[in-house]
């Protein structure tokens, strides 16, 4: 899986529910997957949490494909945004190839379409037939009365107890995740970052964290299910001590880069953004030193910072 591009299938409904928890957290199960990497198929449908699903995947620039039964086409609008729209004879053609073109199957609440295509990749992977992880998102004990009926079919003889296992059910997007990371260890092949560009009189706020040789604009990792802005002020929070003003934050650029320290073909994206903040800056937690730089500088800073110190430059920032 490692070796080339990963695609997750996820199984949703044409409906958006009632529930704002289960939009909420699907919104964020899907956007944590397309930052992983990860391209999607889905059933190609324009409505509810499968348009949800597909626009955030094809916002982050993923390769989305949509597979869709004949008759659905004649029936019912086409979502023509997405990268590709696979047109199938019928439906059970529809979920054998959705479940072929993809490493792992995703169930998030949905209908009786979603229950269909769940309980099909389930008896394929039962009986052999295909080899997949099938994780399910049960948001408020969605699917507790299956669960409920899974556990009635293992207590009455008619399932054995390790085939019960073949659905994971997880109940928030970090549970999803988690289990993700047991199957495929490493499925990050771009580090996804935040930075904070604060400049004074043109020079631009960097910190040396303690053990390292190069110098960063201040930011990290995001954690499970943060937005852009939660992780923004948890990180420089934990680094400098100083609170951002969420409504002073403002996107300011996307960067790339090999990661330092990384193999070849590891990448950093650095998502940027300005904002103003209350307190004094000072160094704190894995933080050595809070340094003031230069463009004269840019030999000092990582691989993705000097690509950032480049472009501020051609702006006349910095």
């Amino acid at each position: 899986m490692d070796s080339k591009q990963r695609t997750v299938c996820i199984y949703c409904g044409a409906n958006e529910g009632n529930s704002s928890e289960i939009l909420l957290q699907s919104k964020i199960l899907a956007e944590d997957l397309a930052r992983m990497g990860f391209d999607l198929v889905y059933g190609g449908g324009k409505d509810g949490l499968m348009l949800l699903v597909a626009d955030i995947f094809m916002a982050h620039g993923r390769k989305v494909i949509g597979i869709r039964p004949e008759k659905l086409v004649k029936d019912e609008e086409l979502h023509t945004g997405i990268s590709e729209i696979e047109v199938v004879p019928n439906m059970y053609i529809r979920k054998s190839r959705m479940i072929e073109l993809s490493d792992i199957l995703i169930a998030l609440p949905g209908g009786i379409g979603t229950l269909d295509e769940l309980m099909d990749a389930f008896t394929e992977t039962k009986l052999g037939f295909v080899n997949k992880q099938i994780l399910v998102l049960n948001v408020d004990d969605y699917y507790a009365g299956l669960m409920t009926m899974i556990g009635n079919m293992v207590d009455n003889g008619f399932l054995k107890k390790e085939d019960s296992k073949l659905l994971n059910f997880s109940s928030s997007p970090i549970g999803i995740l988690k289990k993700l990371e047991t199957f495929y260890p490493q499925t990050a092949k771009e580090i996804d970052k935040l930075a904070l560009i604060e400049i004074q009189k043109g020079r631009i706020l960097t910190t040396l964290s303690k053990g390292k040789s190069s110098y960063y604009i201040p930011g990290g990792k995001r954690d499970i299910g943060e937005t852009d802005k939660e992780a923004l002020i948890r990180e420089v929070k934990e680094e400098l001590t100083v609170e951002l003003n969420p409504s002073s934050i403002k996107y300011t650029g996307t960067y790339r880069a090999q990661a330092d320290g990384k193999q070849d073909g590891v990448m950093v994206k650095m998502t940027c953004y300005s904002a103003d903040y209350q307190g004094d800056l000072k160094a704190d937690n894995e933080i050595a030193e809070i340094r003031w730089m230069t463009y004269a500088d840019r030999d000092k800073v990582s691989h993705v910072d000097k690509i950032i110190f480049d472009d501020l430059k051609d702006k006349g920032i910095l």
